[in-house]
């Protein structure tokens, strides 16, 4: 939701300026994707590594955070990037793969640092996203596949509930907030889950005979 408000904003065009002036023909989009991968692969481990050196938690957590933070603001500045250049094909496969191996290896992290607790909010977190990305790719590829647009486009993109903003809000908290996560995990995979069974609505709406 956040990130489709955003979008209808000036802040949309100001951040686009400023990504057209710093990046653009600098670094590629693909480049940038895999930066933020790597990012975020390695805040997935500061997140596991803090639950097992109890004296550099907060050192942990602090670094967890500025990991996360980075990774994710490199996978908004790498659709900013290929509007600018042309977006391909590859370059849209690429971003869903590396976002969802993101995704999954911090609620992994997560999960790690209290298994005994966390595993099935753990467990159902992933369905939940497994879910979800297979309604949105599936509903996004008919659209494209029916659309008469010619667009190099992997997917039509579809608006949900649960956006990259919210989904990276949440894993902010969950690694923050030590105590809660069990709670926030047990949320997120209802969002989660309501945004994929929304995106079925919608489908039904969109595609009925």
């Amino acid at each position: 939701m956040i990130d489709t408000w955003l979008s209808k904003t000036k802040f949309k065009d100001m951040y686009e300026k400023f990504v057209r002036k710093i990046f653009l023909g600098k670094v590629s989009a693909n480049q940038l994707t895999i930066i933020g991968l790597t990012f975020g692969l390695i805040g997935s481990f500061f997140i596991y590594f803090s639950s097992l050196l109890e004296d550099l938690q907060i050192f942990m957590i602090i670094m967890s955070v500025s990991i996360v933070s980075i990774s994710f603001f490199f996978d908004t500045i790498d659709g900013s990037v290929a509007r600018y250049e042309g977006p391909t094909t590859f370059g849209g496969i690429l971003d869903i793969f590396c976002d969802r191996l993101v995704e999954i290896s911090i609620i992994i992290s997560l999960v790690a640092s209290d298994s005994l607790n966390l595993i099935w909010a753990g467990m159902f977190s992933l369905a939940a996203i497994i879910l979800c990305i297979s309604m949105f790719l599936i509903v996004g590829g008919i659209t494209k596949r029916d659309s008469a647009e010619n667009t190099p486009k992997v997917i039509t993109y579809q608006t949900g509930l649960m956006e990259r903003s919210e989904t990276f809000l949440f894993f902010l908290a969950m690694i923050i907030l030590i105590p809660w996560r069990l709670i926030l995990l047990w949320i997120f995979s209802g969002l989660v889950f309501t945004t994929a069974i929304l995106r079925l609505i919608k489908a039904r709406k969109l595609f009925k005979e």
